[in-house]
Formats: structure tokens, sequence, C-alpha cells
């Protein structure tokens, strides 16, 4: 062999040695970030403390949960937000002769507990979630009939009713229900179809000058999915949209997809921007009982040590959930009194396989995880029940670091306006 010849033979080895090394490492990190999380052993009872023992003087029915700092409040702390329905019926009118027609919104310490604030809002809440970019919390109302959205000011409890155009109801059934803040965009649950050609999420601009919340469908209830297990594509036909929650970079799957509970039929759907509407999978769900598991709460560990908030609708209370030693990107989700198995418990995202813990709720709702270190929620922020979890918010702001929106929210403060297509 030539002196050339050997130096080339040499270069090609040593390319592709390099070529190697490469391709195996990114196998190596591309197997990393398809582990699967290791799910907590069935029964695994969590730390519990009862952060909030009863609800505000006059308030009951606690349904949804979120996470938002206002400046104006407690020092510019971060605040649990918790919504109370007050036995208000789904079209918002009271539950009983003379009774209320205003849920109750409370903000509350997140560390003690303590009531900080708290007042009135018109309706039934049935979403609440919190917009940081403009530093408002937005509640929908009325999930069944005579559905609003009510932007609310967090220091002073002062709001400003949206109504919905188009309106959501056909022949006089339908509403709105979980919010979630995507991309910086608002999402709405739509609830209470009358039939699977309805949509089942819609895209939300809001018109400031005339208060009308424009509504265009995400994707439809009886839109085609693909089955996570068996990877078949079909019509999914969902009765029930509920709760809705956007996946953070720690889940170990549908990382930045918008995750919708269809209670009633025990299912999750999640999708995907497509660019001109949504790449939609479902995954069937089931637990430690043979009945079909009617699902709200939902929520993500971002990191290996947090909090996890759960709000038990019939104690009237919020349990605070200790996780150190829960992997993160553990899936929580939780199951109300509905079929008489009330839980919350770990999801296998593969499978569709919930993992009961052994704490004991009366009927489990919102849940919101806050991880320890950042002070940062998972981003959805929950989820209910035939009420629904919150959605949730973008996942620069899961991880605490800093998101476009800050920048502009001065701007759209001083405007008025929180979203715009």
């Amino acid at each position: 062999m030539t002196r050339p010849e050997l130096s080339r033979t040499l270069v090609s080895g040593c390319l592709l040695v390099l070529v190697v090394l490469i391709v195996g490492g990114l196998a190596s990190s591309s197997a990393a970030a398809r582990s699967p999380v290791v799910h907590p052993s069935s029964w695994t009872t969590l730390p519990n403390t009862t952060l909030v023992a009863a609800p505000p003087g006059g308030a009951k029915g606690a349904d949804d949960i979120t996470w938002l700092a206002s400046d104006e409040i407690d020092h510019g702390k971060p605040l649990l937000w918790a919504a109370y329905q007050n036995g208000i019926n789904p079209n918002g009118t009271p539950g009983t002769s003379g009774g209320p027609v205003n849920s109750t919104v409370a903000g509350y310490d997140p560390t003690t507990g303590a009531l900080v604030t708290s007042f009135p809002v018109l309706g039934k809440i049935d979403g609440l979630t919190a917009d940081r970019d403009i530093g408002k919390l937005i509640a929908t109302v009325n999930e069944d009939q005579d559905s609003a959205l009510q932007l609310i000011e967090p220091a002073t409890g002062a709001y400003t009713t949206y109504t919905f155009s188009p309106s959501p109801e056909v022949s006089g059934n339908g509403g709105t229900d979980s919010i979630a803040i995507w991309g910086h965009q608002i999402y709405i649950t739509h609830s209470n179809p009358n039939d699977a050609s309805q949509a089942t999420q819609y895209r939300v601009t809001l018109q400031a000058f005339s208060h009308t919340a424009l509504l265009r469908p995400l994707y439809y209830d009886n839109s085609p999915a693909i089955d996570v297990v068996s990877g078949t594509t079909a019509r999914m036909g969902l009765t029930d949209p509920d709760s809705s929650f956007v996946m953070p970079p720690a889940s170990p799957a549908f990382a930045g997809q918008l995750m919708t509970i269809a209670q009633a039929d025990s299912k999750v759907v999640f999708a995907a921007h497509s660019g001109i509407g949504a790449t939609l999978h479902v995954l069937n769900l089931s637990d430690n009982v043979s009945a079909a598991p009617p699902t709200d709460g939902f929520a993500v560990a971002t990191a290996d040590k947090g909090t996890l908030y759960v709000i038990d609708n019939k104690a009237g209370t919020i349990q605070a959930l200790d996780t150190a030693g829960i992997a993160k990107g553990t899936v929580f989700i939780g199951e109300p009194k509905d079929a008489g198995n009330p839980l919350v418990g770990s999801l296998n995202l593969a499978t569709g396989v919930i993992t009961p813990f052994g704490n004991h709720f009366g009927s489990p709702k919102g849940l919101l995880f806050v991880a320890a270190e950042t002070g940062t929620d998972s981003g959805g922020d929950h989820g209910h029940d035939g009420a629904h979890g919150n959605a949730h918010h973008d996942s620069d702001l899961r991880q605490g670091s800093a998101s476009p929106g800050w920048a502009v929210a001065p701007i759209l403060r001083a405007l008025g306006v929180a979203r715009w297509a």
C-alpha cells in the first residue's frame, strides 16, 4: 500500500469511527428520551396535608384550580386559585329557589392555605385558568347552556363578560368547559354536545371592543384519531369532552400537545398542530375495577420533588400531596365519585392503565402540580369533573424560564386585549 493510499485509509477509518460514535450517541440520547417513567406501585400513599380545610364562608362545590401571581396581591407571591360552584345549575340558574347565581373564586397561600382574597363571579364556573401573559384569570361559566367567558382581574375581582360567537349551543344544548393556554393562544373545550358532529376544542379570539369571544373549531367529537395502543385509525365519537391540559416537556409522551379528557367516554385525546388543524391520538383508559373510569383532573410531575394539589369536591378541601420520590414525568389523573371509585393515580401513557394511589378522596376534581425547586406549575391547570381541569400553560412557563408573552403583556394590558388570531 502506498503512503497516499495509507493516508486515505486512515482518514476513512477515522471518519467511520466518528460517524459510529455520533450515531450511537444520538441513538442513546433518543432512547433515553423515550425511556418510560417508572410508575408508582399500586396503592402507594403520598404524604398528604389538608391545605384548605373548608371553603370561604357561604361557598361550596370546589371544582377547578390554577396558579397565578399578581403584583397587587400578597406582595406578588403566586397564589392557588380555586373556583366554587355554589350549587348553581349547569345553565347558570339557581340550584334551589332563591339560591345563588354567583360562583366564588378564592386565592390561597400555597404554603399555609390561608385565604388571601375571594370574590363572586356570575354563573357556574366550570373552567378556571391563569393567563400569565396578561396577568388575568379566565373562567368559563355555564357548561350546558347560556355559556360565557369571564376575564377576571385577580387584584380586585372585577371581571368582563365575553359573549361567544358563534354560540356553542345547538338546539338548546352545549356550552364551554376547561381552558388551556397553548402556544400563547386560548383553547376552550366544548361541553354537553348535541351529537358527535360538534367541536371538541375551540381556538378563542377575544375582541375587547365588542366583548366577543370568537370560536373556531380545532377538531370535532367525530374526528379520526390514531389509537395509541393498537395504532389503528377510527372516528372517536366523543360524547363528554371535559378537562384539558397542555403536556409539558417532562411528559414521557405527547410533550407540547393539547390533552383533552372525554370524561364519560373514559378516553383522553392528544392533539398536535398540523398546520391547518390537529393530528389526534386517543388513549382508552382502565383502572383497578372493571367499570370504565370517568376521569377529570390531570397533571404531570415536571420535577422529582414537588406538590400535587387536589381539590376534593365532596369534602370541600384542597389537599397537598408531597411527591418527593415520585419520578419526574409521572402523569397524574383523577377520578371523581361518578362511578363509585374516587381516586387519584398515575397514568401509563402507553397503555392507558391508571394505577391508584392509596390516598383517599371523596370526589377529586382539579389537579395542579407545582415543582419544589422552581415554584412553577406543571402547565396544565388541572381538570375537573363535568366541570374540568384547567388548562394550562406554555412549556417555557412550566420550566420557569422567561416567556415571550411577558414582553408583550404590558401592551396587551394597555390595549385591554387578551388574544387575537
